[in-house]
């Protein structure tokens, strides 16, 4: 089966429920999700005019493609079959200078579609994730980013997470 960006995020929300993460948010590939609420993260000074619903621009707007919680810990994650240069940027744009953006979204998010078990934001870690095909060109053979999660996808049902937090077939974090 070709691993296309819909076959990566079946296959790592296989990977990160059976793993014990709790999914929170996400936006599956072509905008539909029958799973998850997308998580849009708009800029408040781009997104204030006198229309009837100002924060749905959508210009400078990010929605991630997976927001997963576990341990005091919040994933961010992009997804492609390939690894890909452009969403380890947008994670870390995402997750510096738009880090309040993120925050004041997401801890709206959490209040409105009443999502439990999570501790007050300020008492987590988020952690910028890149998933892809494990079977893509290069991807053994890169070297991780600092401070980044990987999950390279396998098959459907089979994925590998690795990181600065894990060491090689560990997962606690």
């Amino acid at each position: 089966m070709k691993h296309t960006e819909s076959f990566i995020h079946v296959g790592m929300r296989y990977f990160l429920k059976k793993e014990g993460w709790q999914l929170i948010s996400g936006q599956f590939p072509g905008g539909s999700d029958d799973e998850l609420y997308e998580l849009s993260i708009v800029d408040p000074t781009v997104a204030k005019d006198n229309s009837p619903d100002p924060r749905r621009h959508s210009k400078d707007e990010i929605v991630p493609d997976l927001i997963a919680y576990k341990n005091n810990m919040i994933l961010i994650v992009e997804a492609k079959p390939y690894y890909s240069i452009e969403d380890r940027d947008k994670l870390i744009y995402l997750l510096n200078e738009r880090n309040k953006d993120l925050h004041q979204a997401l801890s709206k998010f959490i209040r409105e579609r009443k999502i439990t078990g999570l501790p007050s934001l300020k008492e987590v870690t988020f952690a910028p994730v890149l998933a892809f095909s494990a079977k893509a060109k290069k991807a053994k053979k890169f070297n991780f980013d600092n401070g980044f999660f990987h999950i390279r996808v396998k098959n459907l049902t089979e994925a590998k997470m690795e990181g600065p937090f894990i060491k090689e077939g560990e997962l606690d974090l």
